[in-house]
């Protein structure tokens, strides 16, 4: 995945959303800077899991469904099949919706 973001452009933009709340902005920068990551990660706030959990249902929160969304141009948004996804699986789901 780390090799995926730049060959995608810049109108790509990846977002972790860390669901553990009891995880902190520290240990997630760490952990984040320690695998070699090269895109955003951010703490996702009771608030937002409980919204994606009613949007998409629970099961979008739990380890480790692997849960991914895309949202396109047009700000809709596409739930991908859970489970682990390639690079090249999701290189052809970011096409798909690409405007």
């Amino acid at each position: 995945m780390k090799d995926l973001l730049p060959s995608l452009g810049s109108d790509v933009i990846m977002i972790s959303l860390d669901s553990d709340t009891s995880e902190n902005a520290d240990l997630l920068r760490r952990y984040a800077g320690e695998m070699g990551f090269n895109w955003r990660f951010a703490l996702a706030s009771r608030d937002v899991l409980r919204e994606l959990a009613g949007t998409f249902g629970n099961e979008f929160l739990t380890q480790p469904s692997e849960p991914m969304f895309l949202i396109d141009g047009r700000g809709a948004t596409h739930l991908l099949p859970f489970g682990h996804k390639t690079a090249d699986a999701l290189r052809r789901a970011i096409q798909q919706y690409r405007g």
